[in-house]
């Protein structure tokens, strides 16, 4: 683990930083002007909205990209890069959000790939001693404090023990500033405690870390240090011991958050008739798991009634995914029955379902969710352009599917050019805002809403959140899944808990906490009432 290195080192004003830094892709500037520094042994937190230019900056500082404009600087020193392993020579090393293991490796192959310590060097045939790799693996598990079975393949470990093990690679090359980019958006409440603790310790060490995040409280509890960004600029910088929860928020979205108490959205059909009966109704399901990394079904059973939003918890890869595509009618269910409105939908189609009132919202909105290369107009009116209404004979009727997509994006908000303009030209928040003026167009009985939020800005997020308290009160029903605790927390009516593909917990919502539902994401063994 790093240590602090010499005295000359302590009075260093910028461990790392960059120096007036412009990168322009076409006429576009992703990065304007940005100068910040992260000082020898400091937590420093960059945030900001998405496209506020953090993600072009990290690949400047690792030195994936070339600044047009400016420098990155390193020990009070502008440096140039040409290569990420320029960076890494001077200290500096990177954990992406997606991590960069070789599933088919196990986790010490990981460990020393491309650095490994050999006993006999003959070049290509050179022996590597994987006895000195275990050596160095178990020192550096020892200094975290976490137990790691070397031995297993990368594809069937968990995301925390991935994500340690990116860590721990970089420290043996000798890395002492680390980036970290989103690092808790997969982790369990205890687990990001862990990793907190291992991060703190690292710093005490002289390690600077540079803490990306869109979890202003995370920041709060975390960093020394913020610096915020907004298009492309820094527009504050300050202690946090200096600020709070608000006052980042506030200049995040630079005073223009959404006022959603003047706004109103009304979801529910007129035949609407609250009965609370259930909408929803899993017997028993069971199916098999898509990955090594992700876990089969197994007897999954709860209802979800009118009116009511159940949220699921759990660490990624424990069946989450295999459970909305069974639902969605994109996995086999091997045994057990799914009940909508009383009517068995288990061997039903997709098409089928949603033509029964299911609305899908998914969690890749990119690749499943919109169709990037179609316009906005094609793609919120996606699955209603064959009703007869639509159509004067094969033929679309322009005039009344233009006058369906701007009625569906003015409802929820949908700041756009043109209705011809690509899908892909709109904000990520205005991109999830379309999918859900789609998929509520029809009020469907069920909507399945699957990482709402992933990668959408702050206003994005209230009006999604908005949107599905609408739903709700008009009498919708909604199966809502989020590696956000802090949003199923804020919406649902009910939260249950999966582990290894079952349930085993269910909090009511108004009452549950993080501390509570995080402790039932991370345990093993029996059902928990």
């Amino acid at each position: 683990m790093p240590a602090l290195n010499t005295q000359n080192d302590i009075q260093l004003s910028t461990r790392l930083g960059a120096r007036a830094v412009y990168k322009y892709y076409g006429e576009v500037a992703s990065n304007r002007g940005i100068s910040f520094d992260a000082r020898l042994g400091e937590i420093h937190a960059i945030v900001g909205e998405n496209g506020a230019g953090k993600s072009t900056l990290m690949r400047i500082l690792q030195g994936l990209e070339k600044p047009d404009q400016g420098s990155v600087v390193v020990d009070d020193n502008d440096v140039s890069f040409n290569r990420p392993q320029q960076a890494l020579d001077l200290g500096i090393g990177m954990v992406h959000q997606e991590f960069m293991l070789a599933p088919e490796l196990t986790l010490l192959e990981n460990l020393v790939l491309g650095d490994e310590p050999v006993s006999r060097a003959w070049g290509s045939f050179s022996v590597i001693d994987w006895d000195e790799a275990r050596r160095s693996g178990d020192a550096l598990a020892k200094d975290t404090g976490v137990p790691i079975d070397w031995d297993s393949p990368s594809e069937t470990a968990s995301v925390h023990i991935q994500q340690l093990v990116e860590i721990i690679r970089l420290l043996r090359r000798g890395a002492n500033i680390l980036i970290l980019d989103e690092p808790t958006a997969v982790l369990a409440p205890p687990q990001v405690e862990d990793l907190f603790a291992l991060l703190h310790k690292l710093r005490d060490k002289g390690t600077t870390i540079i803490f990306i995040s869109h979890k202003i409280k995370e920041v709060i509890a975390l960093a020394d240090r913020v610096t915020v960004l907004r298009r492309g600029e820094v527009t504050f910088t300050a202690e946090i011991k200096d600020v709070d929860v608000a006052t980042i928020a506030h200049h995040i979205v630079g005073g223009n958050a959404e006022d959603t108490a003047s706004q109103s959205i009304n979801l529910a059909s007129k035949d609407t008739k609250l009965t609370k009966q259930n909408c929803l109704l899993l017997e028993n399901v069971c199916a098999i798991s898509s990955t090594a990394k992700s876990r089969a079904l197994q007897n999954i059973g709860f209802s979800i009634r009118q009116g009511e939003i159940v949220g699921i918890a759990g660490v990624a890869g424990n069946g989450q995914d295999e459970l909305i595509e069974c639902l969605v009618g994109l996995r086999r269910v091997q045994s057990g029955r799914i009940i909508l409105d009383d009517v068995d939908i288990t061997h039903k189609s997709n098409a089928e379902r949603r033509a029964s009132g299911i609305g899908f919202i998914s969690p890749d909105r990119a690749n499943e969710g919109l169709a990037k290369l179609a316009s906005v107009e094609e793609n919120v009116i996606a699955g209603s352009h064959r009703d007869p209404a639509a159509l004067i004979g094969p033929l679309r009727k322009l005039s009344y599917t233009k006058q369906m997509a701007t009625k569906r994006l003015d409802a929820l908000g949908v700041i756009y050019g043109d209705l011809t303009d690509p899908v892909s030209s709109l904000s990520g928040g205005n991109q999830q805002r379309l999918v859900f003026a789609r998929e509520i167009s029809g009020v469907p009985k069920l909507l399945l809403v699957a990482q709402p939020t992933r990668g959408v800005d702050l206003n994005g997020i209230t009006a999604i959140h908005k949107t599905l308290r609408a739903y709700r009160a008009g009498g919708g029903s909604v199966l809502l899944l989020s590696e956000e605790l802090d949003e199923l927390l804020a919406l649902s009516d009910r939260i249950l808990v999966i582990v290894d593909g079952r349930i085993v917990g269910e909090r009511n919502g108004a009452k549950a906490n993080i501390t509570e539902i995080g402790a039932l994401m991370v345990m093993q063994g029996e059902v928990h009432a």
